[in-house]
């Protein structure tokens, strides 16, 4: 199916898609014989067939294949890896046999890696890139009608599934995340970020699935239907699964998923199906309620979205003044400079975090550095300062390799400072700009230098806007810069650019401008008077936004000295154009600006490490650490009454939803290399006890380890010694390693249902050994109240709240 057919077939009719494979594998038995369920495709095609013939005889007009962990990295745990070919074009030529009699179509399903993106795990965003596309490749050789990216909880891998897919697959691609009920993903990312990213990227259907139930979900797909025009897919759980006499139960009825599903089709949907828990039953009750509907009509207002990873800002709708933060720049920053060449990116979190508290709604980067490997600097910077700021960023780089670094980096949509008039440049960076989905700023310049004139301005701003429309990115998403030139050399330019930007507010009213404020006044005295006046004439003329320091205290008003002395205007008993310059240092002096710093404030050594453990200073927390212990407190109350509380603060911000995962893991890392400084200390005036050692696992039948990873993170940042024994551990392997190991405490994960009743085998299996070590569990699926039924000590729904537990049960 091309693109053009499926946009055409969801604008006519709603379809609808099948519901759960995973749960109905499990609900029938069909697991049996099989490590990984994708082997079904090659061992038991007819245990696949079964479910999708009952899909399709509920009313699904389109399956999704068997194909969603058919990934290299996840197929390795069960030794499948150099299968993934095979395993996907059967998944597809099965399923097309179950589709042939009720002209169905075929989806090719892609789900995570595994494992998270680096910094928040250990795979990069290039290897993504390559595992997806091994898997879409694949689907393309079988000939799936579509693929439909699924259950993504990190937009940066949203990112590089959608690339991969769109790169090794010619027909559509639709993608959705899966969201907690507030609307939000694991990881911090809102429905409208995720869809900033996916449609700039050239999605062809977005939406959301799993996690929660219907009528949570579906108030979640009418945010996407309000704002965009791309078809909308609607999966939801059959509500949150329960454990009841020992089996998984899905509380949620197919009357309920009906109710819900028709709501959503209110709204706008066009694709809608169910996941987990939702079976045949559940497709028939919707099918009668939407089947053979016409989708609703949408026609939001058009939107320029640029997003950080938790949040997205409409520019085309912000009636403010945008102020664009300049100083992430360390051009004469002599220590600026000096840090980032030896890593440290200390001053770099300090300067965004500022200037966004000063008012800067974006932050540009810009870190052209004799010496420095500026490609992996612009990478570094944007995994650091996006991990301590929610506003958008803008690549500020003339080398397209440095600028497309920063771009595979960035966990949002960010603006690409700048592409120009030159032929090169356009042919270069505007595609790049599309495939990564990113906003631009057109500086008007070209080959021959810097026009004179705001007709000639004007003329490359067109072709700029031209060229960047044939190549699929909207007028809307660029941004012009007609160029802020020295009054002190150019003293004509000024007027040219401020004729440039209200003509181009006429040609193209959707079309937003941007300066750079800080050049008017270069070789000028007073120049914060100079770049207020500036600014506010400009703003008068219609410019959007501003390059500047935020720092800076701006008069709103302008100055009719400093506006001669800018525009060379002779007012009525003003001094004429040639002495303004005069006038303006005899009112005001010579007064040359001095670089504006934000006054830090100083805090005491306690204070300084426990801000660190909060911020997640990695680099400076070993000095701050020595510096407390230089000023004689003792370890344990540095353990205690420093890094513990200040991890505890970080559990606040982590439950109020001011930090997320990337948050946590940052303190955790930080307030980890603050205890590996303490440790040998508190051996030795023996104030470190078993209490300190945990053995970690997920249990026997579950090969998900990713929230382990991050518990025993957060553990060992409060201190705990972990015994990491890994994924897919047996009950006696577990309480063997903590009678080994003399541990106080077991820690169990698990991600499934039908893997969590291995906990209570633990707990058997260390009521028969007779050891004393206390279990703690966890995991997607497990609640307080089967913790409490199997047996367990303690229960942590999350990381932070499992350090606490932790802590509560050893006594700490």
């Amino acid at each position: 199916m091309n693109k053009t057919d499926f946009r055409k077939l969801v604008s006519e009719r709603i379809l609808i898609l099948d519901g759960a494979m995973g749960t109905e594998l499990q609900k029938r038995g069909f697991l049996k014989g099989v490590n990984a369920p994708e082997e079904l495709n090659v061992k038991f095609p007819e245990r696949i067939q079964e479910i999708q013939k009952d899909y399709f005889e509920a009313g699904s007009d389109i399956v999704i294949a068997n194909t969603f962990g058919a990934n290299r990295h996840k197929l390795a745990d069960y030794g499948l890896e150099n299968r993934v070919e095979e395993l996907n074009v059967r998944g597809i030529e099965i399923s097309r046999q179950s589709a042939k009699k009720y002209n169905g179509l075929v989806a090719g399903d892609i789900g995570p890696v595994g494992a998270y993106l680096a910094p928040l795990g250990k795979v990069a965003f290039d290897e993504a890139y390559e595992i997806f596309s091994e898997q879409a490749k694949a689907l393309q050789k079988a000939g799936a009608d579509l693929i439909i990216i699924e259950t993504m909880a990190e937009i940066r891998e949203v990112k590089a599934a959608l690339l991969a897919s769109k790169d090794n697959f010619s027909g559509p691609v639709a993608v959705q995340m899966t969201f907690t009920e507030d609307g939000t993903a694991v990881t911090g990312t809102d429905v409208l970020a995720f869809l900033s990213v996916a449609e700039a990227m050239g999605a062809d259907a977005v939406g959301m699935n799993c996690s929660v139930g219907p009528k949570a979900l579906a108030k979640l797909a009418k945010i996407l239907c309000e704002n965009t025009s791309l078809p909308v897919s609607f999966k939801p759980n059959a509500g949150m699964p329960k454990l009841v006499n020992r089996e998984t139960v899905f509380p949620g009825t197919p009357e309920e998923f009906a109710e819900a599903g028709k709501l959503a089709c209110s709204y706008g949907v066009n694709l809608i199906g169910g996941c987990c828990g939702t079976g045949p039953d559940f497709i028939r009750a919707l099918a009668k309620q939407v089947k053979g509907g016409k989708p609703v009509s949408r026609k939001p207002k058009e939107k320029f979205f640029l997003s950080s990873r938790t949040k997205a800002i409409d520019i085309a709708s912000v009636k403010d003044f945008i102020k664009i933060g300049e100083r992430i720049n360390p051009t004469n920053r002599k220590k600026f400079q000096e840090e980032l060449l030896s890593g440290n990116f200390t001053t770099l979190r300090r300067e965004a975090k500022e200037q966004v508290k000063s008012g800067a709604a974006i932050l540009d980067i810009n870190l052209g550095l004799p010496g420095a490997d500026e490609k992996t600097l612009m990478s570094k910077a944007v995994e650091e300062i996006q991990e301590v700021v929610s506003v958008p960023l803008c690549l500020d780089s003339s080398s397209v390799e440095t600028l497309e670094a920063g771009l595979k980096a960035c966990a949002g949509k960010c603006l690409i400072n700048s592409v120009n008039g030159e032929k090169e440049k356009l042919e270069k960076i505007i595609p790049l700009a599309k495939r990564y989905g990113a906003g631009l700023i057109g500086l008007v310049t070209d080959e021959k230098g810097i026009p004179k004139t705001a007709g000639e301005r004007l003329e490359i701003a067109k072709r700029i806007i031209e060229y960047a429309q044939e190549h699929g990115i909207p007028s809307s998403e660029i941004v012009i810069d007609y160029l802020t030139l020295a009054a002190s050399a150019m003293p004509g330019a000024i007027k040219e650019t401020l004729a440039a930007i209200k003509e181009s507010k006429q040609k193209w009213p959707n079309v937003k401008t941007v300066l750079g404020i800080s050049n008017v006044s270069f070789g000028l005295p007073s120049r914060q008077i100079l770049n207020a006046t500036f600014l506010n004439i400009a703003k008068e003329e219609g410019l959007d936004m501003a390059i500047l320091d935020p720092y800076a205290q701006m008069s709103l008003t302008i100055n009719p000295i400093a506006k001669d002395l800018l525009l060379g205007e002779v007012r009525a008993g003003s001094s004429a154009p040639k002495d303004s310059l005069d006038k303006f240092i005899q009112e005001y002096g010579y007064n040359p600006q001095k670089p504006i710093a934000k006054k830090q404030v100083e805090l005491n050594s306690d204070e300084k490490l426990y801000s660190s453990v909060v911020e997640g200073n990695k680099e400076e927390i070993k000095k701050d650490v020595e510096m407390v212990l230089k000023n004689g407190k003792p370890p344990l109350s540095i353990a205690n009454d420093i890094l513990i509380a200040a991890l505890n603060e970080v559990g606040a911000k982590f439950n109020s939803k001011e930090y997320f995962l990337p948050q946590v893991i940052r303190s955790a890392e930080a307030a980890q290399s603050a205890f590996e400084v303490i440790k040998p200390l508190l051996k030795k005036d023996g104030s470190a006890s078993s209490p300190y050692k945990i053995v970690l696992a997920t249990v026997q039948g579950d090969v998900h380890d990713i929230g382990k990873n991050i518990v025993a993170a957060v553990l060992e940042s409060h201190g705990w010694e972990v015994i990491d024994l890994g994924k897919n551990v047996g009950a006696k392997a577990i309480v063997d390693a903590a009678k080994k190991e003399n541990a106080p405490l077991i820690g169990l994960s698990a991600l499934m249902t039908t893997t969590m009743i291995e906990m209570e085998k633990v707990v058997k299996e260390r009521d028969a050994a007779k050891i004393s070590a206390k279990i703690i569990v966890g995991g997607a699926p497990v609640t307080e109240k089967y913790a409490k039924e199997i047996g367990a000590d303690g229960y942590g729904k999350d990381a932070v709240e499992a350090a606490k537990t932790a802590s509560k049960l050893a006594k700490l």
